[in-house]
Order: C-alpha cells, then structure tokens, then sequence
C-alpha cells in the first residue's frame, strides 16, 4: 500500500453545506469531532447532513481547519503530484525551471513546489504535508523544504536545521540565472514572469529600459541580452543585487545597478526611459494591510509614469493576491498623471494553473501600458 494511502479515514463534519465553492472551510465551519483526531492527517469531510463532500487536510490548531484534496482515493498525493510533472513536461517550457505544483491549481493545497536543475524548492503551506516530507523526497529528487516562520507558527510545526543546497545555474529563454538558496526570497527565483520577462526583452531591443525591484536581475538581464540599448536596474536588497551583478556577468552584459528605495530614486530621477518595469514584492499579507498597499500601489505607479518617455511603455506588475486583477488595472490606468493605453494584461505563466475553487491562486497581474 501506498505511503499516503488512508483505507479508514477519520470523519470530519461540517457546521455548513458541503456546497461551498472553494477549497478552504475555516475552524467556526467544522465540528469538532467526538474523537482525537491528528492534526495534519488526511479525513474525511461530511456536510452537516452527512453527505460525502471529499477529503482534506484536517488540522483543529490551524485557523483553515480543512483544506480540500478532493475525491478520496488511494495513493492521491503521489497520483496528483505525477500528474502534475507530467503536464509540465508536455508544456515544453524552454527553461530548465518552472513550477512543478502550484498548491490548490494542482489538487494538493498547501503544496508548492519549483524545480531548478537538479533541485526541487518546496514550500511548504500546511501541517498536513509537513507530515508528509518522506514521500515528498522520494518523489522529487535534490528535494530542500523552506516554510515562511509566520506559516509554521499559525500551523504548528517546524522545519528540522538543513543545509541549503549549492547554488546552481538554470537557463531561461536563452538566458542563464544563478540560483543561491542560501540568500535568495522564497524559493530563490521567481519562475513565475518568465513568459512576461521575455515579452520584454523584446519589447525593450534597442531602447532603453529601467527596471525597479528588479530583485536578482530577471528583466533586466533578459533585456540586455535580447539587445537593450541601456539597462539600469534599482533594489534595496544589497544581496539580491549582488547576485543579479553576477547574473550580468555570466550573460556577458552590461546593466548599471544601483542600491536605492524604490519611492526616492523615482522622486530624485531626472531621466526617462522607453521602457520602465515596476515589479515590487508582496505589498499585504492580510486584509488589514490592504488599505496601505494600495496606497503604496498608487503611489508607486504615478511616480513610475512619470520617468517614461512620452510614446513610451510601463510594465506594472503585482504578486499581492489580494488585490484583485480588477483592482490592480484600475489602479495601474487611473494612478499615472499622464493618459496611459493598456496593451497588455498577462499573469504567470501556464505552469501555474488556477482552481474556479481557489480564484486566489490567481496572484500575478502584468499590466504593459503606453504612457502618452
């Protein structure tokens, strides 16, 4: 039998219809059952008129105290990860990293999973797979787990000392990126703009092009390599930039960094570029942040504008999920002083699928825009 396979699961109920249309029921949804369940197993979930709804994650510490798996059967976490590595394979990325699952897009919340090389980056979101690691390495080789702290402590585990693995170089549409685990955010690269990184770089042949948090340099390497005329790139992150240094050296071009605060380099600058590439990390965790980060987003976008050459193009992105992609184009098309005309909208790439059931999944938003 399977490692994940459960022939008698416990039996969770719910407070609520089974009918809900999303894959999270918080801990005021479920009953408490009758008898000790542990937390991170894998139940069965009924609603509150006994019918059958699907199994999950159960965890009574965590305030999302099931997340749905779905359809119960044997060997599901191992069905659903395969599943998953097969469709990327037939995607036929020219890349040698992408994401390999993408939580609830592929049936496995609280999972997400990017491979670079040799090296499968695993994030972990849940007590539930926490508990699950063995079977994780044994289906993805080179595995290294990472868990955000305020993750761990709102689930209740902790991930055990490990060693970082070695850096590795990855290629990406002909361009070639390090990838430091020791240092990088997350999982160390953001495989997730690879298509919007190389609709830019052909945006950007022959012009020149600024690209704000540019992090490790994805932009705006990708740029100087398709044949930017003049790269200038801005970050706060003194580690981040000395990585994305030795990725232009590796791809043999030339980019001028500079360690600056996004807000006070635009509000200093005196030059304007053809094209500008706005790309800041996640502006809220929770809801009660969302009033300052949209404040941050419109503040952001208007100084931004202002440094594009008339005729010229901003690229606006954001990774915050809970700014909606409505909110977000409102935001990018209304925020600049000048008319802008939206040419593009994009999101990551087909590597990360979304859920109708988790519509959150959906967390990346690309907004390219003229600036008249």
């Amino acid at each position: 039998m399977s490692a994940d396979a459960a022939p008698a699961r416990p039996v969770v109920r719910l407070r609520v219809p089974g009918g809900r249309r999303h894959l999270f029921f918080y801990r005021k949804m479920v009953v408490k059952p009758d008898t000790f369940i542990q937390a991170g197993e894998i139940v069965d979930v009924l609603d509150r008129r006994g019918a059958p709804v699907g199994c999950g994650f159960y965890n009574p510490k965590s305030e999302i105290a099931l997340r749905m798996l779905g359809a119960p059967e044997d060997d599901l976490i191992g069905k659903r990860l395969r599943a998953a590595i097969a469709f990327r394979e037939s995607l036929r990325i020219d890349a040698d990293c992408w994401r390999v699952c993408h939580s609830e897009g592929d049936g496995l919340s609280g999972l997400v999973v990017d491979r670079y090389a040799d090296v499968h980056a695993i994030q972990l979101f849940s007590l539930g797979f926490f508990r699950k690691m063995d079977l994780l390495r044994t289906l993805l080789p080179g595995a290294w787990f990472t868990a955000d702290e305020r993750v761990q402590d709102l689930e209740g585990f902790r991930l055990p000392p490990q060693k970082p693995p070695e850096g590795v170089v990855v290629r990406e549409h002909g361009v070639q990126f390090r990838v430091d685990f020791a240092r990088g955010h997350k999982t160390g690269f953001f495989c997730d703009q690879r298509e919007s990184r190389l609709a830019v770089a052909g945006l950007a042949r022959g012009r020149d092009l600024l690209d704000l948090c540019c992090y490790t340099g994805g932009f705006a390497v990708s740029a100087a390599k398709a044949g930017a005329r003049r790269v200038v790139a801005v970050d706060l992150d003194e580690e981040a930039l000395e990585t994305a240094r030795q990725n232009a050296r590796l791809n043999r071009v030339k980019v001028d960094y500079y360690h600056a605060d996004l807000f006070n380099y635009l509000r200093q600058s005196r030059e304007q570029f053809d094209v500008v590439v706005l790309d800041p990390p996640k502006m809220a965790r929770e809801r009660e942040d969302l009033p300052k980060a949209r404040a941050a987003y419109i503040d952001m976008n208007r100084l931004a504008a202002r440094v594009v050459k008339p005729g010229g193009l901003l690229v606006s992105c954001s990774c915050t999920g809970l700014v909606s992609a409505e909110e977000f184009l409102q935001i990018v098309q209304t925020a600049p002083e000048r008319e802008v005309r939206t040419i593009r909208i994009a999101g990551a790439g087909p590597d990360h699928p979304v859920s109708n059931l988790y519509p959150e999944g959906r967390y990346l938003k690309v907004v390219t825009s003229i600036v008249v």
